[in-house]
Order: structure tokens, then C-alpha cells, then sequence
């Protein structure tokens, strides 16, 4: 996208006046926001644009100005930021990648993906929801993954509507950003955690973790079961212990177990080698079986089931 717009033309008396000195970032700011925050401070160093010139050029409060370059307040919508770097007159900054920078602080910002995705049309980006207008090659992705996509969504979500509106929103903002997504190294690995943030922030929480309790009475080994009491009982503490894994040793393991895909479609969805998804399964299940039974002094050989 061009950022080279002309600034506004500004009152003579102004042009080259120093302006008081930009404060520090304020203390506590992230890396993630810091990833864009630093190239736009330092463009506005280098341009030698004081708040008063950016003021006038953007047509926003120099109180705020100053506000959205230390990082003070609230995480900045993506139009202000935006109108900022337009009004820097050629500094330098690829706009795609301070837009997916400003993407990734907001998902660590604890944004919805709701909310990324409504500032980013604020922001002017394109927005095609009709598949026919979408890329062939992202057509083809949503296609490809909207299944188990799906499947590891209903595992956390349940409703179907909440799971449906989850989905969608991820395949509209990953279109946003599917520039980025095929200049990344695996649009798969790139489009995970889009869809665990976005079903993570709407799925019920216990102690703080997405929990899965519900998913404990869709069990087979429920339905077979001679003390069907006893192994809703068994099965809420396994999904418990499921629900406080790392990240990546859950996903595996709700893809494996509640979605049921083998070990290598498993792969293809994270964007990782089977090695991996391989490795992360039994150390999950070995995290699991002593979360389970903490007094367990033996080491056992656990089966991959995890639903028996």
C-alpha cells in the first residue's frame, strides 16, 4: 500500500520549530508491541517531525499523539496508528508488516479477534467475504481446513452458532492478512494461532483455563461403560488436567482425541512435522498422567487413547 501521501501543508511560522522532546515508552510496554512502536518513534525521530507537525498533518489531539508513542493507555486502534504512519511522509516502514506487527501486539493485548478485525476495516483493508471474490489459493486453504477447524472449535465452543461465528471471523481476518500469511514461511503455522486465540477468548474458563469438561460427557468410553457415574467423574478430571496443558500439548491433543485426526493431518494443521506432533503427544500424556496421579512413583507406558 502507499504510504506516500502528502502532508498537509503547514503554517509557515511552525515549519522547523523544535517541538518538546517525545518521552520515554512507557515502562511495562511488551515486545509485541514494541515490535511497531519503536520503528514508528524512531521514524518520527528521523523524519524530524515534532507533535505539533503531526497534529496538524493528522488532525488528531497532540495529547494523544503523544499517548499512542509512549504507549500510554489503552492499545491503539489500528486506524490511529495508521493515520500516524500515513502523515510520517515516506518513513521507511513497510505498512504490511507494521499492520501484521500491530495484529500480533493486539491478540497479546488480549484483543478479540472481533475487535482486530473491525479496526483493521476502520483501517481501510480490503475486505472480500464472498468466496468467489476471494483468492483461488485462500479459497482452497479455507476449504482445505474449515473442518477441522471446525472440529477443534465445537471441542471448546459447543454451540454450534458460537463455533460457526468463531470459524468465520478467523477465515475473514486471515483474508485480511493473507499477504502476510503466504510472504510467512507456512500459512498454516500462521493461521493457528488466529484460531486458537479466537475460540481460547470465547470458550467458558475454569480457574482461568478454557475448559473442556463438557467435552468429558461426548466420550465413547461413556457410552460403553459398565459405572456410567464413575466415568463422567473420570473423564471431567482428565478434560481438566487437558485444559491446564501448554498450548501446543493441548492442541495436540484435542486434535488427536476429541477431533480424531490422525497424526499427520494433526501436522498439516498446525503447520508442523509429524516429528513434532508426534513428540508433543506423549509428552502430553505423560503431563496428564501425573497430573492425574500425582502419588504414581513408576513411570508406565500410557496408551495414545486418552479416552479409555
Amino acid at each position: 500500500m502507499n504510504l506516500h501521501s502528502a502532508p498537509q501543508d503547514l503554517p509557515q511560522g511552525r515549519r522547523g520549530r523544535p517541538g518538546r522532546p517525545l518521552g520515554p515508552i512507557t515502562e511495562g510496554t511488551g515486545p509485541a508491541h514494541r515490535a511497531w512502536l519503536e520503528p514508528l518513534r524512531d521514524a518520527v525521530h528521523g523524519r524530524g517531525v515534532t507533535l505539533d507537525e503531526l497534529q496538524a498533518r493528522t488532525g488528531r489531539p497532540k495529547g494523544h499523539i503523544s499517548e499512542l508513542l509512549r504507549a500510554v493507555g489503552r492499545y491503539p486502534r489500528w486506524v490511529f496508528v495508521r493515520t500516524v504512519l500515513l502523515a510520517l511522509d515516506r518513513p521507511g516502514l513497510p505498512y504490511d508488516t507494521m499492520r501484521l506487527r500491530w495484529v500480533i501486539a493486539a491478540g497479546d493485548a488480549g484483543k478479540r479477534t472481533s475487535w482486530i478485525k473491525d479496526c483493521l476495516h476502520e483501517g481501510g483493508a480490503r475486505h472480500r467475504t464472498a468466496a468467489t471474490s476471494a483468492p483461488l489459493d485462500f479459497r482452497a486453504f479455507q476449504q482445505m481446513h474449515r473442518p477441522h477447524y471446525t472440529s477443534y472449535a465445537s471441542a471448546f465452543l459447543r454451540r454450534r452458532s458460537l463455533v460457526d461465528k468463531a470459524v468465520e471471523d478467523v477465515f475473514t481476518l486471515l483474508l485480511m492478512l493473507w499477504h502476510d500469511a503466504l510472504a510467512s514461511d507456512n500459512p498454516e503455522r500462521f493461521a493457528w494461532p488466529m484460531l486458537r486465540q479466537t475460540v481460547l477468548e470465547r470458550a467458558p474458563k475454569e480457574n482461568g483455563r478454557p475448559s473442556l469438561v463438557e467435552a468429558a460427557f461426548d466420550t465413547v468410553a461413556l457410552d460403553l461403560a459398565p459405572d456410567p457415574v464413575g466415568q463422567v467423574e473420570e473423564s471431567m478430571a482428565l478434560f481438566r488436567a487437558v485444559g491446564g496443558l501448554a498450548p501446543m500439548q493441548q492442541d495436540v491433543i484435542v486434535l488427536l482425541h476429541l477431533c480424531g485426526l490422525p497424526e499427520a493431518r494433526a501436522a498439516d494443521a498446525l503447520g508442523v512435522p509429524l516429528a513434532s506432533v508426534r513428540s508433543t503427544a506423549r509428552h502430553a500424556v505423560r503431563n496428564l498422567h501425573a497430573a492425574l496421579y500425582p502419588d504414581s512413583t513408576v513411570e508406565e507406558e500410557v496408551s495414545g487413547d486418552i479416552d479409555r
